[in-house]
């Protein structure tokens, strides 16, 4: 893909047919545009204001499709179901794996409270900027903090480990739905959601992918050979090290958690954040391992 790609996504109001052209005077590279709508807005609704503000929110979105093909720009209608954050993160996360080196812009002048906060939250994830009409008439950039964190995530043993530790938590979730009953809190300060580090260390071990392959010298110990299957080349040693400094690397980035199960100083169990299931989902690769694009997959 074209590394000038530059994607508009605009949050769905009444006047966006009027705000999207100056959009344009003030970035005229955009290549592509998204417009998010709350499902409500096509939804009929007995009352008559409420029903006059959703047609006019209808048909500005059709406006700016119009003006889109005026000027041979692909444009994508996407419908945000509640909640709003979760609906836009999983909207998003998809926009960013099919254009993984564009440019994102976001225009929140219209929409619902619900719809621009979520996309507001969101969009420091895609390095995206933001634009909003403050007072309704010109819409300027509003300053975002850098939160990228792509190049964590380039690793793909970091890929790997926060799927595991999401797949363990759906896991548990579903069991606990399942059986009726409360998994959560075994103590005070370790809930059974939280994954042992062995456990890590052991599901990691088989798809450790080596950053860099060290030159032994002479008088190295020997490294052990796991054992593989046979006609199949041994498997890269992961030490234990090296697995440490890919758990510190995600706890620094506030992508999981880390804590001591009670009585037990030396064991850690780790648990993914917020934080963490957004990076993953918006820059792991699915090529990466069936793993990871399983739980790609699950909204």
């Amino acid at each position: 893909m074209d590394r000038k790609e530059h994607v508009l996504i605009i949050s769905a109001g009444e006047k966006i047919a009027i705000a999207y052209p100056a959009m344009f005077r003030e970035l005229p590279a955009i290549s592509r545009t998204i417009v998010f709508t709350d499902s409500t807005v096509h939804e009929g609704s007995p009352d008559p204001v409420t029903e006059r503000q959703r047609l006019a929110v209808r048909n500005a979105v059709s406006a700016v499709q119009e003006i889109s093909a005026s000027l041979a720009i692909p444009f994508t209608r996407v419908v945000i179901h509640p909640p709003a954050y979760t609906s836009a993160r999983s909207a998003l996360a998809k926009i960013r794996r099919e254009f993984p080196i564009a440019r994102f812009t976001f225009d929140l002048s219209g929409g619902s409270k619900e719809l621009c906060l979520a996309l507001f939250a969101l969009a420091p994830w895609l390095g995206g900027e933001v634009y909003a009409a403050f007072d309704e008439k010109t819409a300027r950039r509003v300053p975002l903090p850098d939160r990228t964190i792509s190049s964590l995530l380039a690793n793909p043993n970091h890929q790997m480990i926060l799927a595991i530790l999401l797949n363990r938590r759906d896991m548990k979730t579903g069991a606990a739905k399942g059986a009726a009953r409360d998994v959560v809190s075994t103590g005070p300060t370790t809930p059974t959601l939280w994954v042992p580090r062995q456990y890590l260390y052991q599901q990691l071990r088989p798809f450790y992918v080596p950053s860099r392959t060290k030159k032994e010298k002479p008088g190295d110990p020997k490294k052990p050979v796991i054992p593989t299957k046979k006609g199949e080349k041994p498997a890269p040693e992961l030490s234990h090290q090296t697995f440490s400094g890919f758990m510190g690397n995600l706890r620094d980035a506030g992508l999981i958690e880390e804590e001591n199960p009670e009585g037990n100083r030396k064991e850690k169990t780790y648990r993914i954040t917020e934080a963490g299931e957004i990076a993953f989902r918006f820059f792991s690769d699915p090529a990466t391992s069936s793993l990871v694009r399983s739980m790609l997959e699950r909204s």
